[in-house]
C-alpha cells in the first residue's frame, strides 16, 4: 500500500495534501488523532463544539462590540470547557489530540487554539491563527487594534505591543524578529506545526513507529522538502522498516551535502543489515 493510500480515508488531510482551500481544521486534527486511537469516533468532539456554539450564540449576538464578544468566548472556553495549558502538556501526545483536549481541558497552545478558532468562526468572530515563535496564538482584528489570545494561559488577551514584549521575554529573541511573525497563518502551516509537535513527543519517548507515521504525513505535506524525506528515511530505519529505509536513504545520499553524507551512509549500512530481518 502506498503512503497516499494509507491516508485515503482522511478526507480533510488529503485536501491539504492536494493544496485545496476551505479545510475543516478540527476534522483534520481528529484524523491525526486517529493515528494513535484507531477506534476514535469524531462525533463526540464535534458535538461538544456545536454545543459551545449553540450556548454562545445568543450572548454573542447581544454583546455589542468585538472586544465584548471575545471576552465572552474566552470566559466560556476557560470556565465551562476548562481549556487550559500546563507545563507538562508538551510531553504528552494526548495534549495534541483534539478529542483528548476536549475531554480533559488540557492541551498545548496550538491544539487549544484550534478549538478557539473553531468555536469563534462558527459564531462569526474572525479569530485567526498566528504561528508565533515557540508559542501558537490567535489574533482578532478589531476596529481599534489587533488583539492576541493565548489559549494556553486560559485565554489571556494582549494588544500587539504586550504580545511582542511577552514573546521577547519568553524566547529571548529580539523584538525586531518577533514583529514579522505576528501574521495570520493558514491551515496547512497549522497542520505542519501540529505534526512537528507530535513528532518531537514521539521522538523524545523513543516511540519510533508513531514518529514514523507522523513523518509520513509531513513528507506528504511537503513533497519537495529534502529534510522531510531525510527524516522519513531515518525514522523508517528506527521504526524497523529497513527495506523502506534502504530505498529512501539511497535517494537522500544522491543529493545530500558532503557534510551529511557519512552519517547517512552509516544509516544505510544499518538499514541493509536490518532489511532481511524486518522485510
Amino acid at each position: 500500500m502506498s503512503t497516499l493510500q494509507q491516508f485515503e480515508k482522511d478526507e480533510q488531510f488529503m485536501r491539504l495534501v492536494r493544496r485545496e482551500g476551505d479545510i475543516d481544521l478540527v476534522t483534520a486534527a481528529l484524523e491525526i488523532a486517529r493515528d494513535g486511537q484507531p477506534d476514535l469516533e469524531f462525533e463526540p468532539t464535534l458535538t461538544k463544539i456545536r454545543k459551545a456554539v449553540s450556548e454562545l450564540t445568543r450572548p454573542i449576538a447581544m454583546a455589542g462590540d468585538e472586544v465584548s464578544e471575545l471576552n465572552l468566548l474566552v470566559e466560556y472556553l476557560t470556565e465551562e470547557l476548562n481549556l487550559h495549558g500546563h507545563n507538562d502538556s508538551f510531553d504528552s501526545a494526548e495534549c495534541s489530540y483534539l478529542n483528548c483536549v476536549m475531554e480533559s481541558g488540557r492541551g498545548i497552545p496550538i491544539s487549544l487554539s484550534v478549538i478557539y478558532m473553531a468555536v469563534a468562526n462558527e459564531l462569526g468572530i474572525p479569530l485567526i491563527g498566528v504561528a508565533a515563535p515557540s508559542h501558537f496564538l490567535t489574533q482578532l482584528q478589531t476596529d481599534r487594534e489587533v488583539l492576541y489570545v493565548d489559549a494556553f494561559r486560559r485565554g489571556h488577551i494582549m494588544n500587539e505591543r504586550e504580545c511582542v514584549q511577552w514573546l521577547h521575554e519568553l524566547t529571548e529573541l529580539p523584538m525586531a524578529e518577533i514583529w514579522p511573525t505576528l501574521k495570520p497563518t493558514n491551515e496547512r502551516r497549522i497542520m505542519v506545526r501540529m505534526l512537528n509537535n507530535l513528532k518531537a513527543v514521539f521522538g523524545n519517548n523513543d516511540e519510533w513507529a508513531s514518529a514514523w507515521r507522523v513523518q509520513q504525513r509531513l513528507a506528504l505535506l511537503s513533497p519537495g522538502s529534502y529534510r522531510e524525506k531525510r527524516d522519513l528515511a531515518i525514522l523508517s530505519l528506527r521504526a524497523g522498516r529497513g527495506g523502506e529505509a534502504v530505498t529512501q536513504l539511497e535517494s537522500c545520499i544522491a543529493v545530500c551535502s558532503p557534510e551529511e553524507r557519512p552519517q547517512l551512509q552509516q544509516y544505510l549500512r544499518e538499514a541493509v543489515k536490518e532489511a532481511p530481518r524486518y522485510n
